[in-house]
């Protein structure tokens, strides 16, 4: 069975079940820094390392903070397929777009990337028919939260490069889990404009 769903607009309320929207815009409780020249938004995402408190048979995980260079993934038709997803069980992850050196014209509230989250069904595999798909902007970066089932990282039409922030130890299942999944055909129109092939 082949899955066929649309993009949605990325909003921190639309996001919340399956992490935080890290962003300026829309946050009720910035306040003013530096002498009057900064806008902070305090705890702006729930960070989590789930190994502290899951007992002994756990190793204990260090925050890695680090930077993925994402290409652009391949696209037929104005959609993108979907065939995985994975989460990380113990641990919170931070992707926050950060700036390019040599891109040029990049409009930053036209959406760069591809958000595609699942909630966890009663066989503890993502249940796909409540996946959904978010458009994001270079503006705006995501927090998916511990045990939350995502698409590996999907940028569209452009090289993105991120800072991430997640716990990791080394083990790997207890660091990331991945599921493959039945084909979900993401309908990319009219979010994203610019579409190509992907090259690393």
């Amino acid at each position: 069975m082949v899955y066929r769903i649309k993009v949605e607009t990325l909003t921190i309320d639309a996001f919340k079940p399956y992490g935080d929207v890290v962003q300026l815009e829309g946050n009720k409780n910035i306040v003013i820094a530096n002498q009057g020249t900064a806008k902070r938004v305090n705890h702006i995402a729930k960070l989590e390392n789930r190994r502290l408190a899951s007992g002994p048979a756990l190793q204990s995980a260090k925050p890695n903070m680090c930077i993925f260079s994402s290409a652009p993934r391949p696209t037929s038709g104005g959609q993108f397929e979907v065939k995985l997803l994975e989460r990380h069980p113990y641990s919170s992850q931070v992707f926050m777009p950060i700036f390019q050196h040599g891109v040029k014209g990049v409009d930053p509230d036209a959406p760069c990337y591809l958000v595609i989250v699942a909630e966890n069904g009663p066989d503890d595999k993502p249940d796909l028919k409540t996946i959904r798909a978010f458009a994001a902007n270079s503006t705006q970066g995501i927090n998916y939260k511990a045990n939350s089932w995502h698409s590996p990282m999907v940028t569209i039409g452009q090289r993105v490069n991120f800072m991430v922030l997640v716990w990791e130890n080394g083990v790997a299942l207890q660091d990331c889990e991945e599921a493959p999944i039945s084909p979900v055909v993401v309908d990319l129109t009219p979010s994203f404009k610019h579409l190509r092939e992907s090259k690393l």
